[in-house]
């Protein structure tokens, strides 16, 4: 799922446009944007695209897939724009260009697909995929203050932890640290522990770490891996913090993304939805990531929604 040859130029001519001529346009459009109510009682379908600014770029196969910026970009409008779709996990660089096609769709006629959505900013990304440090995960992306400022939703801070790894505690400070601030803004926290080795016993152990960080845990949501090994509800018994589901580096293709999400669900009420990224925006079997989101609205919302297009079909570069 690509943008048309001729629209791809089109959507990069808007984008180096706006960075020369506008660059205070996303900060503009952030703060005039209207925010979502009462989010936080509904089941959740987030889009997640922070990946790349950690080094990640591999999907079903391709390991340039988040490489290709307007492609993904494309993909996440796409997402956005269908019904049942909540909101989006994304880096500065994503939200801010996402923010300018938002406007420049609109004046084409195209959907608005960031009104009323939750936005959640991602805060650490110094952990780059497959370096020495990767462990040591700092404050690299959005700050609180930064998020508070431009109307954001909340934010949210990945927690990789090796126990043999001595550079976990520098990650689990800068992780407590961003916790206090984004309290301070009154902004909810969405931490993501992951375990090294990912295991049942290992999550458990690191879920308490993950809830008890900073010094309140008002507004905290957890975003847990489904783990192979283990019966999901352990998980749950370790916190009592709301969960999103995350997809992962291997999430399969939108029938087996589906089902999983209907077992992680069916293990209780604070399960509230998916953070998801890959297993949307570049589904293992090649399909569109429309239906892969289409599948989830049917789980988590429990209810079928019609397919629509960012942009109308008239639309002509």
């Amino acid at each position: 799922m690509t943008p048309p040859p001729t629209l791809h130029g089109t959507l990069k001519t808007v984008l180096l446009r706006s960075r020369l001529e506008t660059p205070d346009l996303p900060r503009e459009l952030a703060r005039g944007r209207r925010q979502p109510q009462a989010w936080q009682k509904r089941r959740l379908i987030m889009v997640a695209a922070d990946h790349p600014a950690r080094g990640t770029l591999a999907a079903s196969g391709d390991p340039w897939a988040m490489g290709h910026r307007v492609d993904l970009l494309w993909r996440l409008a796409e997402v956005l724009s269908q019904p049942g779709v909540d909101g989006i996990l994304a880096t500065p660089d994503v939200v801010e260009d996402l923010l300018v096609l938002n406007d420049w769709g609109g004046r084409q006629g195209g959907v608005d697909f960031l009104t009323d959505k939750v936005i959640v900013g991602s805060m650490n990304r110094s952990g780059l995929e497959g370096a020495v440090f990767e462990l040591d995960d700092r404050i690299t992306a959005y700050t609180a203050k930064t998020m508070g400022t431009m109307r954001l939703d909340g934010g949210k801070l990945l927690l990789r932890l090796d126990p043999h790894n001595p550079a976990g505690v520098l990650t689990l400070q800068a992780v407590a640290r961003a916790v206090a601030q984004l309290d301070r803004w009154n902004l909810p926290a969405f931490i993501e522990p992951i375990s090294v080795p990912l295991d049942t016993a290992h999550m458990i152990r690191l879920i308490g770490v993950a809830t008890g960080l900073g010094p309140s845990s008002i507004q905290r949501w957890l975003k847990l891996p489904w783990v192979e090994d283990g019966d999901f509800r352990r998980l749950l018994d370790a916190t009592t913090c709301p969960v999103l589901l995350l997809g992962g580096a291997n999430p399969g293709g939108p029938e087996d993304l589906s089902t999983r999400t209907a077992q992680a669900m069916a293990a209780g009420e604070q399960v509230r939805g998916v953070m998801m990224g890959r297993g949307i925006l570049y589904p293992a079997d090649g399909a569109s990531p429309i239906d892969a989101v289409r599948r989830l609205v049917a789980v988590v919302k429990e209810r079928e929604e019609e397919m629509v297009a960012w942009l109308p079909p008239a639309f002509t570069p």
